[in-house]
């Protein structure tokens, strides 16, 4: 069933409770998030009219009312209604700023008419408040703090040389203003520079549990939870798909030789190789394990899996690495087993891995430095050796 964003108050407190309770939050938990933050503050500027009103001279209290009901409660639910928009999280950032921007110029103007017209000095606190929701409720980035403080600070400041709201602790109060809304500044720096830190280690660990440092390729594990949802997207469309599953002839044997970090070069070097014959977004490549390979890929033209593998036997070839220790006395060399068809055909991925793994067993038994086709229907000795269509 397709999601309406329409507002549901069951579903919008549930998802917000979750919200709070779980840090990986979806887009629709942190819009649900935002909206009752803001219903949140339009709660506390009615309750602060309900406690102001014993406070304000009785000249003020329809001005006062005015000022709450008619230009801030509207503010915070305009704010609340253009969370509904479909590119709201591409403007949230402005929105957040000019709605607190609006709230305390209607503030401000709060003070001045208060001391205008009854020389009433109305609480400044709220400007506080304000900032700070913005700074840390609605998550205002660094840059557009620093906005709103510099035009939050400034009209405080013409407020008051306009005003001498709060008499001789005019000056006092306001750098009380300024100076904590430099605080808050300061406090939204550094929680987003450590906000920065933690996405930059989380993509650090993520890489680490996902790529095999040596070849930069996927690791076994990310790789299976890569390929196995593409095999069931392919599953589902009814498309082709083919596994292949590449090993290096005789490693134990070069790696005995000439060392682990001529080894390690040869690995690096499959890799590479991998990565220029598998070039597509939708190829999938990955360390299987040691000196295994895998690489899960669609099928655009029936002999392109052929192709493939031809051009990764012939990029070898070029490379002219000697491994005068095995039983052929040649140069390092890989051999290749696929297995190639619907997807559907399969009950699972892992039953394509195990034919390619079986055809890379058979290309070993027929020499190496070959390719063997897993084909349906026959016995494994009928598979066909590839090594007469490459001249070597």
């Amino acid at each position: 069933m397709a999601h309406s964003d329409a507002f549901e108050p069951r579903r919008f407190f549930i998802s917000m409770l979750n919200t709070l309770v779980d840090p990986k939050t979806s887009p629709f938990q942190e819009i649900n998030l935002i909206r009752f933050s803001t219903l949140i503050g339009a709660l506390l500027i009615s309750l602060f009219l309900i406690e102001d009103l014993q406070l304000v001279p009785v000249e003020l209290s329809e001005f006062y009312l005015k000022n709450r009901v008619f230009v801030q409660l509207p503010i915070a639910f305009s704010l609340f209604a253009f969370t509904f928009h479909p590119r709201f999280f591409q403007f949230a950032q402005p929105a957040f700023l000019l709605t607190i921007l609006g709230l305390t110029c209607a503030n401000y103007y709060l003070i001045h008419v208060a001391w205008e017209r009854a020389a009433f000095s109305f609480p400044y606190e709220g400007t506080l408040l304000y900032a700070f929701f913005g700074f840390f409720v609605f998550g205002l980035r660094f840059g557009y703090a620093l906005l709103l403080m510099t035009l939050s600070s400034l009209g405080f400041i013409g407020l008051m040389l306009l005003n001498p709201v709060y008499g001789d602790r005019t000056v006092m109060n306001t750098g009380f203003v300024v100076g904590s809304l430099f605080i808050g500044v300061i406090g939204r720096y550094r929680l987003d520079r450590l906000i920065g830190k933690l996405e930059d280690v989380n993509g650090q660990l993520l890489t680490l549990s996902t790529v095999d440092p040596l070849t930069g390729l996927l690791n076994r594990r990310a790789f299976t939870s890569e390929s196995e949802r593409f095999f069931d997207l392919q599953r589902r469309s009814g498309q082709s798909v083919v596994v292949f599953i590449l090993d290096l002839d005789y490693f134990k044997q070069f790696n005995d030789r000439y060392g682990h970090q001529a080894g390690d070069r040869a690995i690096r070097n499959q890799a590479d190789i991998m990565r220029s014959v598998f070039k597509r977004q939708t190829d999938i490549l990955g360390r299987y394990g040691g000196e295994e390979f895998i690489a899960l890929t669609p099928v655009l033209h029936s002999n392109e899996s052929e192709r493939q593998a031809n051009e990764v036997l012939a990029l070898w070839r070029t490379m002219v690495m000697p491994n005068e220790n095995s039983p052929s006395g040649e140069c390092l060399s890989c051999s290749i087993g696929i297995c190639q068809g619907q997807a559907a055909d399969f009950d699972s991925l892992e039953d394509m891995i195990l034919a390619a793994d079986q055809a890379l067993f058979c290309a070993k038994d027929k020499g190496r430095g070959t390719f063997v086709v897993a084909e349906p229907g026959k016995r494994k000795g009928q598979w066909a050796c590839a090594k007469t269509l490459i001249s070597k």
